[in-house]
């Protein structure tokens, strides 16, 4: 075996020892996100969410969904993320329940939706500081307490704005219907 060959082959090796050894541990953010989207399947008629998301299950692991994702992450997204430290699949933060969550070091969101609104939850080290619940109203939305006290509210104007007021319905911020659009399509 010549010179260039051996240096080839031993490249090749160590190439693969590193990403094998790297790959094998990281946030497996694919395998979660296919879990996390099975987990929120809902059944219908006669069979319930539990016997829809198994039945779901199944197929996707005889398809090889889950295997597939779970390479992905092993061999290619987990290496990128030890290498960069930035994953290129960003976990969904979302819980079997529909919450989405936010950590900001010591302080967590928590923001679970309902039909006509959703809670808010204000965490700091683990401990619930703050709860509210955002309400629809007549003419927009409301932010209430846990006591029942309005805390602020969004009013839609005719003309296509939003006035948003304090628990004294004092006028905080006023948004155009030209503002609102601005900044959708910035998003």
């Amino acid at each position: 075996m010549s010179n260039s060959m051996r240096r080839i082959v031993a490249a090749t090796a160590v190439l693969g020892v590193m990403t094998v050894s790297t790959g094998c541990y990281g946030p497996f953010n694919l395998t979660k996100n296919v879990y996390h989207w099975n987990s929120n399947v809902k059944g219908s008629g006669e069979v319930n969410n539990k016997w829809m998301r198994e039945i779901i299950f199944f197929g996707m692991f005889i398809i090889p969904v889950y295997e597939f994702s779970l390479l992905l992450d092993t061999f290619i997204f987990n290496s990128i993320h030890f290498w960069t430290g930035d994953s290129p699949i960003k976990s969904s933060d979302l819980h079997n329940d529909g919450t989405k969550v936010l950590t900001l070091g010591e302080i967590t969101l928590r923001w679970t939706s309902f039909k006509d609104g959703a809670t808010v939850t204000y965490e700091r080290d683990g401990v619930v500081e703050r709860r509210a619940t955002i309400v629809a109203s007549a003419t927009g939305y409301r932010l209430v307490d846990e006591n029942g006290s309005v805390l602020s509210e969004a009013e839609y104007g005719t003309d296509g704005s939003v006035i948003l007021l304090d628990s004294d319905c004092r006028v905080v911020n006023r948004w155009s219907k030209e503002q609102l659009q601005s900044v959708a399509q910035r998003q």
